[in-house]
């Protein structure tokens, strides 16, 4: 490993430490969120569609809900919500995922491998692992913004829906569909896994040392299209479990349901829309991530250095 002026680990050796992973990845949510809200809610709106209710595309739900609603205000309602749920659910990934993959890295070189590099499997787990423990803690505030975007004319606010699940489904009721989560946790560590793979490949292929941000976009977006296509009927009965209410409390009495009414190809109703907004979601989401952790990557760097002169010094 090369080492610059005083024994001092270079820039080009140095690695992002978890929290600089976290922020960036905050950052990189939130603005892509501000920007693909609109359909974010009326993908949730498609979902929870009945067969009798008038059939519509995407653009179709969106005009509606904007001419029906209050313009702009009924296509961000539940934004304050879902922006805090964004956040931490970043946040917290991002966290874990970097530690997680960090403390990897050092048990393969520690146990004698010829590279830290983390194979597939390791590579899901850590993924899967790290988005167990966001959606723990972020279940609850997602949930209620299910409930706010999915209120129509509604006026009651963040609290008050807190309030109606309480009185529904008592404490667990913030944590409905949780368990179909469970499942859910492999979308984040499938896309990663896929974004990472895609990288590799163009990289090696093409002799590059890094991407430009329309291709952290593509490749990001395309990762979390195949994503979103594998894992949507658990996407799909999560939704409808937490937007029904009352009605469908747990993954298999939703799964009868749909199925029922509707067969199998009822799991797959609104995936087309589920992938436009994940494929625009996470290609900015990844751009804003990989520029914000560069800039931080300097920061942090020369705060390790100012530490480790100051060690030297010693």
């Amino acid at each position: 490993m090369s080492k610059g002026n005083n024994d001092i680990l270079s820039f080009e050796d140095y690695k992002l430490p978890p929290l600089g992973h976290a922020i960036s990845g905050a950052v990189g949510s939130t603005i892509a969120n501000l920007f693909i809200y609109p359909l974010d809610i009326s993908t949730t709106r498609l979902q929870l569609k009945g067969d009798d209710e008038k059939k519509q595309g995407l653009l179709e739900q969106i005009k509606t809900i904007y001419e029906k609603e209050g313009g702009l205000k009924g296509l961000y309602a539940g934004l304050g919500s879902d922006t805090l749920a964004t956040v931490l659910s970043s946040f917290i990934y991002f966290y874990c995922y970097t530690a997680l993959r960090n403390l990897q890295e050092k048990m393969n070189t520690n146990i004698g491998k010829s590279s830290a590099e983390l194979n597939v499997a390791q590579e899901l787990f850590l993924g899967a692992e790290a988005a167990l423990i966001s959606r723990f803690f972020t279940t609850p505030v997602s949930n209620i913004t299910t409930r706010l975007q999915t209120a129509g004319h509604n006026e009651k606010g963040f609290k008050e829906i807190a309030l109606d699940i309480l009185k529904e489904k008592g404490i667990t009721g913030l944590w409905t569909g949780y368990r179909a989560s469970i499942v859910l946790v492999s979308n984040p560590s499938i896309t990663y896994f896929m974004f990472e793979k895609i990288k590799s490949i163009y990289m090696r292929t093409q002799k590059k040392s890094n991407l430009t941000g329309l291709q952290v976009f593509l490749f990001s977006a395309c990762a979390k299209s195949i994503a979103t296509m594998l894992t949507y009927p658990f996407i799909f009965l999560r939704t409808r479990m937490i937007g029904g209410g009352k009605q469908q409390d747990g993954i298999i009495d939703s799964l009868k349901a749909v199925i029922d009414k509707d067969g199998y190809t009822g799991l797959y109703k609104g995936m087309q829309a589920q992938i436009i907004k994940g494929f625009f979601n996470q290609g900015i989401m990844y751009m804003i991530k990989d520029y914000v952790a560069a800039y931080l990557a300097l920061v942090f760097y020369h705060s390790f250095k100012l530490k480790m002169r100051a060690k030297l010094a010693q």
